[in-house]
């Protein structure tokens, strides 16, 4: 799809700076992955400081000084430009085709695939050979599904997600739930629409129970042979290397990168916009707050290399007899 310039410049109340002329754009996208006819924003201080370092041609930006630049075309807002998130959002959102069977006309479904009564396959559905569906499964318009794929009973799959070959989607999970999007228009939390997706590769297993949000611009991404236990949360925009193990009850905040070959154990929580490096064991119920480089083993919270959490550990049981002999010192030094 293409879209005018102009139109967002109403929508948004922006002035322009820049030639315009070819003021025609293919969609909107994040930052750093934004192609040459895209739409961008760029409300922080780190990316108005890297404004060449978006390929995007069209960026909207807050009232300050901006660098002269020939190949960019600014909007520029008097507002906030993450306060127009909920009309710049909503104005790029696929509309929905109303729901009309229970297998729509338009969904391409293999003859070899084998699907259950009572689930929905939407419009514009693709369903590779060998699939399996179980009763009771959504699957919403635009899905494409891998062959030889399982998805068990009571599975959610969202708008334009994309399933790869050989995945196991266990009962109950959710695949394209919006992410926890929300921002503060005259303090009322006001929802930012959810236009990404969720792209999950081949050879994945995902648990009974887990959620996995689409992107809020861009996609979230599973890769290859990544396998996810039950009761897990993967918000949107993160991006789950190759090979990795994602335990029980682990959550992971949005726009967070794991690298390859990276476990993390039940009940680690995550925080957003960090980078955890490839090759790296996070044990249970640790707490990543930063960048992980590659290559480590730790545990706790704050996260210690493992061997001196066992010593932190040991030195806990201690502390009762501890806190006996500084009482037996200090009443001594009375």
């Amino acid at each position: 799809m293409s879209y005018k310039i102009s139109d967002l410049v109403t929508i948004l109340n922006c002035r322009i700076k820049g030639d315009a002329s070819a003021g025609i754009v293919s969609g909107l996208a994040p930052f750093f992955q934004a192609q040459e006819d895209m739409l961008t924003f760029a409300s922080e201080e780190k990316f108005l400081k890297n404004l060449n370092g978006t390929m995007a041609k069209f960026i909207i930006v807050p009232d300050v000084p901006l660098p002269e630049n020939n190949s960019k075309v600014y909007l520029i807002s008097n507002d906030n430009p993450r306060n127009l998130m909920p009309k710049l959002l909503a104005f790029f959102k696929r509309k929905i085709k109303p729901f009309e069977k229970i297998i729509e006309n338009s969904a391409k479904v293999s003859s070899s695939a084998n699907i259950a009564p009572n689930s929905y396959i939407g419009h514009d559905v693709t369903i590779g050979e060998n699939v399996v569906i179980y009763p009771n499964v959504t699957i919403c318009e635009g899905v494409d599904i891998g062959d030889n794929s399982i998805i068990y009973s009571n599975v959610t799959i969202r708008e334009f997600c994309k399933i790869g070959k050989n995945c196991i989607l266990q009962p109950g999970c959710v695949v394209g739930g919006d992410g926890f999007g929300f921002v503060k228009i005259n303090e009322i939390n006001t929802k930012i629409d959810q236009i990404g997706s969720v792209i999950i590769e081949d050879n994945v297993e995902i648990g009974a129970n887990t959620t996995i949000d689409r992107g809020t611009i861009g996609n979230t991404i599973i890769k290859k042979h990544t396998k996810i236990d039950n009761l897990v949360q993967i918000a949107h925009n993160d991006i789950i290397g190759e090979n990795c193990l994602i335990v029980s009850q682990v959550g992971i905040s949005g726009s967070t990168e794991v690298g390859n070959n990276t476990t993390l154990a039940g009940q680690t929580g995550v925080a957003g916009h960090i980078k955890i490096g490839n090759n790296v064991i996070i044990g249970a119920r640790g707490g990543v707050s930063g960048n992980i480089p590659d290559n480590q083993v730790l545990t706790g919270y704050p996260l210690v290399p493992v061997r001196e959490d066992i010593k932190i550990r040991a030195a806990l049981k201690k502390l009762p007899e501890l806190l006996k002999s500084v009482k037996r010192l200090e009443k001594n030094i009375k």
